[in-house]
């Protein structure tokens, strides 16, 4: 069944919305950017490759046969498709906590390996990347609890506001957070369906002098379900 570029984003478009995720909280879950995920809905961008559909599936939290069917296919499907030709050989360590410096050397608390994406890899440098294991629900609507965070040691300036990264506040365990950076301050903000988690925010004057010590440790570049 042959499938138009329209058609397809149009319904790629109607089952995110049903599913109630954000382009961006889709994208961060699939692994692809958010300018291409934005490009495929709205038909600038023809129908993905099945590998990427496979992604994108993940995204959504539905099976692959679902997004497979929008696509126009329908026969023929494989069990399992890889998510690339050439299966990644890389894994990084998963930490369970983060709670002094970027953890190079801290092997009691590392819990396992993940093997991660080669484009991760290419991108950032295989020693750039980490694995934290989400603990807690402050980032519900976009990270699960109990997930597994892939970060990537970035500097400081290549932050946008609104980017998720691991942070380390007064020497704490390292959380996950949307960052905001302001001329005179700084802002950490939850994304949760639950409402205790509450926005919090310090100036630029204490934060300069240590007051608390604040540590950005990596930004969020990918996701993956706990196993």
């Amino acid at each position: 069944m042959k499938v138009s570029n329209q058609e397809f984003g149009y319904h790629l478009r109607e089952l995110r919305q049903q599913k109630g995720f954000s382009i961006s909280q889709t994208a961060l879950q699939a692994g692809v950017s958010q300018p291409y995920l934005s490009q495929v809905e709205n038909a600038r961008r023809s129908i993905p490759k099945p590998s990427t559909l496979e992604k994108i599936a993940h995204g959504l939290r539905v099976d692959k046969s679902v997004v497979f069917k929008m696509a126009g296919i329908v026969e023929n499907i494989p069990n399992e498709l890889p998510i690339s030709s050439i299966p990644s050989t890389v894994s990084i360590p998963i930490y369970g906590r983060i709670s002094a410096g970027y953890p190079e050397g801290a092997k009691e608390d590392i819990e396992g390996h993940v093997k991660i994406d080669d484009d991760l890899v290419e991108r950032y440098g295989k020693d750039n990347l980490i694995g934290l294991r989400v603990n807690g629900e402050s980032m519900n609507k976009v990270v699960p609890n109990g997930a597994i965070a892939i970060l990537a040691k970035i500097d400081k300036c290549e932050i946008t506001n609104g980017d998720i990264c691991g942070v380390i506040i007064d020497g704490e365990t390292a959380t996950l957070k949307h960052v905001y950076q302001y001329p005179d301050r700084i802002r950490f903000e939850p994304n949760s369906w639950l409402p205790n988690f509450k926005p919090f925010e310090y100036s630029k004057e204490d934060v300069d002098n240590g007051q608390p010590p604040i540590q950005i440790i990596g930004k969020l570049v990918h996701q993956q379900s706990s196993f």
